[in-house]
């Protein structure tokens, strides 16, 4: 069953209006494609623009109902034919840089989509290293907000858990490769947008640090740290730094976050599970 994670994806069913008698246009002619067309390529050929198009492609995929009435925009090559959705979809969902906003830190919708979702989707899901998670943040972080980063990372602790398991043919959750970049709208305040903007994100970092203790550092939340220090390198106008260099400084947020001398507490107070 498609899921709405993927409603802006799905070639929907359209009912065929009739040809008009005193058309002028000729009729569509009946038999294999042209070797002028997409489909009268081979496939090696097909598969190469395909993949040149899903690299060029962003897609924001919002979970949650909207309330405007508009149509979801879609991708229009999934539109030429059933043939192109079949070979395009794929290599789409595997390439593009996908985003699901996350708002009040509310994971829940991801997970349910995420279960949801078939094999096959999930197997080129897997395969993309541009499937952003998208934090939107107006505010330091909230207990609840601390509760849903908790139940998501714990979440993802346990599927880490199942690498061990004996192979299947289910596609496990754990290789899902997730990134993570935020939104960052502060309220008006006498410091400048941008420093308010890098406060926030450096709180938010620190507090992810302290979820779980300071010597419990899952993969996915070294990976959500280090995708953090990426966009306040780039608020703060720095060059993109290598893994190694960021390591250092996860090293140092964990190390420092039950200090009084940086004017936080590590203990969150709130468990990570799974973890």
């Amino acid at each position: 069953m498609a899921t709405a994670m993927f409603q802006k994806l799905r070639l929907t069913k359209q009912t065929s209006q009739p040809t008009r008698k005193d058309s002028i246009l000729p009729s569509s002619p009946v038999g294999p494609p042209s070797a002028a067309s997409l489909l009268g390529l081979p496939p090696e050929l097909r598969n190469a623009i395909y993949e040149g198009l899903a690299r060029d492609t962003a897609l924001t995929l919002a979970l949650k109902p909207r309330r405007s009435k508009r149509p979801h925009p879609i991708c229009g090559l999934l539109l030429a034919s059933k043939q192109i959705y079949g070979e395009f979809r794929p290599l789409l969902l595997a390439s593009a840089r996908i985003s699901i906003p996350i708002a009040d830190f509310d994971f829940g919708t991801v997970i349910r989509a995420v279960e949801a979702i078939s094999q096959d989707d999930l197997r080129a899901l897997a395969a993309n290293r541009r499937f952003y998670l998208t934090l939107f943040m107006a505010h330091a972080p909230k207990q609840t907000d601390l509760e849903g980063l908790a139940a998501w990372l714990g979440y993802r602790a346990e599927a880490e858990q199942d690498k061990d398991a004996p192979p299947t043919d289910q596609v496990p959750l754990h290789t899902l490769r997730f990134r993570y970049d935020a939104k960052i709208d502060p309220a008006r305040s006498m410091v400048s947008r941008r420093n308010m903007r890098v406060a926030l994100l450096t709180a938010l970092i620190r507090k992810i640090a302290a979820l779980g203790g300071h010597k419990n550092h899952t993969v996915e939340k070294r990976r959500m740290m280090r995708d953090l220090y990426r966009c306040k390198d780039e608020l703060m106008g720095v060059e993109r730094r290598a893994d190694g260099e960021l390591e250092k400084d996860i090293a140092l947020t964990a190390s420092t976050i039950d200090s009084p001398f940086f004017g936080f507490q590590g203990s969150s107070g709130v468990p990570v599970g799974g973890y």
